[in-house]
């Protein structure tokens, strides 16, 4: 038996205790639903969700492989450390007998993380692991940290503006700010789970239109998510979005997750995340200008 160690680093704009909640601590539950092409679903066979759990992943219609089958060989929460292995599946091939992996978080000098992940292939016999089999792994894992986080706050309370950006958002945005959005048109659905929109922009746009998938809306919780399918520009698959509204005092705090699916090594310029965060910001400005001239709407 075999045995061969690679080695890859990622870096992240997000601090590692966060990353760490996110990307392992509630991985089951955050990454189908940001990212359902990679992962479709993970359910706990055996275990308590500690060390030697053993989980069923279930991959997404965009991956080659069904399922897999790991089992968590550590977990360390103080220095953010992740070990787990693959013992079944279709992605292991009749050639590895088990694959290793240790996820570690380290603090970067500007308040992000360095993701550290080495991997070891365990292979029968004299067998030899491709370089282009672990070029494909870095890239899947590559995507799942081009994760981007702003908030903004505004004075309006939760329950309005959420009415407002999303609810009535249609009809709302391209009256108030029609040199951003020109017009919102629905293709496909009736406004909920699973509906297609075409996003006219208006002059002042960088590009002409998009059309976005509606992914979830949980009006109690203020939790908005979609994806944008088409019109990004071509080196990019997809980018999905998560705006959640959360109270602060009387007012809320906007958290926005943008995740960007890149296609290949390309990556996403800084200027590029800063100016989508610039309009958003000034979106929200206008429409909290709106509602506090319009006293009773969206009540």
């Amino acid at each position: 038996m075999g045995v061969f160690t690679y080695e890859t680093e990622f870096i992240s704009v997000i601090p590692p205790a966060r990353l760490f909640k996110a990307f392992i601590l509630d991985a089951d539950n955050l990454i189908p639903k940001l990212a359902p092409q990679a992962v479709k679903g993970a359910e706990t066979v055996e275990g308590d969700g500690g060390v030697g759990t053993i989980k069923k992943i279930t991959f997404g219609e965009g991956s080659q492989y069904s399922s897999v089958t790991h089992r968590i060989d550590g977990i360390d929460k103080e220095n953010f450390v992740y070990n787990y292995s693959l013992i079944e599946g279709d992605a292991i091939s009749d050639k590895i007998e088990k694959i290793s992996y240790e996820t570690k978080l380290v603090a970067s000098s500007d308040g992000g993380s360095v993701i550290k992940s080495t991997s070891n292939y365990y292979t029968k016999g004299d067998v030899e692991i491709k370089e282009e089999h672990v070029k494909a792994g870095k890239e899947k894992a590559s995507h799942l940290f081009k994760l981007y986080e702003a908030e903004y706050t505004s004075v309006i309370a939760p329950a309005r503006l959420f009415k407002a950006f999303v609810l009535d958002a249609d009809n709302l945005i391209p009256k108030i700010a029609p040199q951003a959005v020109k017009s919102a048109e629905i293709l496909e659905g009736d406004g909920g789970v699973g509906t297609i929109k075409k996003i006219t922009f208006g002059e002042g746009s960088t590009y002409s239109y998009v059309k976005h998938r509606i992914d979830a809306i949980d009006s109690e919780n203020f939790v908005y998510s979609y994806s944008v399918i088409e019109g990004a520009p071509e080196t990019i698959e997809k980018i999905c979005y998560e705006t959640k509204l959360v109270a602060s005092g009387s007012g809320t705090v906007i958290k926005s997750t943008s995740e960007y699916h890149v296609k290949g090594d390309v990556e996403i310029k800084e200027e590029h995340v800063k100016a989508g965060k610039e309009k958003a910001s000034h979106l929200f400005k206008v429409i909290e200008a709106y509602l506090l001239e319009h006293h009773d709407a969206y009540n």
